[in-house]
């Protein structure tokens, strides 16, 4: 997941991210990435974001410099998923919830929770709501 330090609608994305950890346990193996501008402090991304995703059972962080690992794997919006099988296949792309800063029920969770049942049959891929992740420092 790539998320902007400063996106008040990604706190929903990463509340959806636990959820996601907790309903397949063992299952996923989950990266949050911080997305940081050129030219901004180094503690920029040290936010409460960052916080409560160290929180979550089971992930890993780090911080993009520049933004360059969201730009390769073509990520623009804050909250930005992406579901790879063990051998690097695609399985999901997208956002994990229904709109921006709205947890619950939503496609996203539920194509990945199907994607992994079945298999990986097809990849899935739902919209993203969320902020910029390289457009503005603040994440508006």
């Amino acid at each position: 997941m790539m998320i902007h330090p400063h996106c008040p609608c990604s706190r929903a994305s990463l509340e959806e991210l636990d959820r996601l950890m907790a309903h397949l346990p063992g299952v996923l193996v989950a990266h949050v990435v911080f997305v940081k501008p050129p030219g901004v402090p180094d503690d920029w991304d040290q936010t409460d974001l960052w916080r409560r995703a160290a929180a979550i059972p089971g992930i890993s962080l780090s911080s993009d410099d520049g933004g360059a690992e969201g730009l390769r794997f073509g990520a623009v919006t804050s909250g930005q998923t992406a579901v790879y099988d063990g051998d690097g296949r695609l399985l999901f792309q997208g956002g994990i919830t229904s709109s921006r800063g709205h947890e619950g029920d939503n496609a996203g969770r539920a194509a990945i929770v199907a994607v992994l049942s079945s298999g990986g049959a097809a990849p899935a891929s739902t919209p993203v709501f969320g902020c910029s992740l390289l457009g503005n420092r603040e994440g508006a």
